[in-house]
């Protein structure tokens, strides 16, 4: 069953095609213009997002964080504001962050996250697991969902290592009332193994490539 999907930005380039968001993002996150752009995807990705709501009602649409968006002052009020202008419910939108926003001061996120919970917002924990920092972020934030980190997943039903590290990360977020989501799914297999973990939700190609939003629609709204 479809529960919800994550909204990537991708650059097309008459050049040079599709461009990966690995070799520009990091770019676009030094221009002082990003959180305009962060708005930008915030909108489209709800704007997207409303056209499953009337056979999916509990779809979630998550959208990636940039820790610059998360400096601006009125970072809460500019996810509010959009939240209003294209009439999406909050509860159906998970705002994903990385450990990159430990940069950040801790209070400061707490804050943020704390004012987005109270307007029923869901805060993710991306690639859990890969960092020094991700254990800090869980036990401090009002974190929703924590986000298994594919690195742990691909080679999970060989490897006993990789199998203690998600039944620990699994057991861990549950005990913070956070959900777990396995990123990185390939297989019906990898998909059956995980499942004897706590794990809520899987994430991978085993459901989808990335595709256009049209295409997405025509396969699970329009079909």
């Amino acid at each position: 069953m479809i529960t919800g999907a994550e909204s990537l930005l991708r650059w097309k380039n008459a050049e040079y095609g599709i461009v990966p968001p690995v070799e520009f993002v990091d770019v676009l996150e030094r221009d002082n213009l990003f959180p305009e752009l962060g708005k930008w995807i915030l909108r489209t990705a709800l704007t997207d997002a409303k056209k499953f709501l009337g056979r999916y009602p509990g779809f979630v649409v998550n959208v990636n964080l940039s820790y610059t968006q998360l400096e601006k002052r009125d970072f809460v009020e500019d996810v509010l504001a959009i939240l209003k202008e294209t009439n999406f419910p909050p509860q159906n939108l998970c705002l994903e962050i990385t450990e990159r926003c430990r940069m950040l001061d801790m209070a400061l996120l707490k804050d943020i996250f704390t004012a987005l919970r109270e307007h029923g917002i869901k805060i993710a924990l991306d690639d859990f697991g890969t960092g020094f920092s991700s254990l800090g972020l869980l036990r401090e934030l009002p974190v929703s969902t924590v986000k298994i980190d594919r690195s742990f997943v691909m080679n999970i039903e060989k490897d006993f290592s990789d199998q203690n590290t998600v039944r620990f990360i699994s057991e861990l977020a549950n005990s913070f009332s956070s959900s777990v989501t396995a990123e990185g799914v390939e297989t019906s297999e990898m998909r059956d193994f995980l499942l004897r973990f706590k794990i809520k939700s899987l994430q991978g190609y085993y459901y989808s490539k990335p595709i256009p939003v049209k295409e997405f629609l025509d396969k699970y709204v329009n079909a």
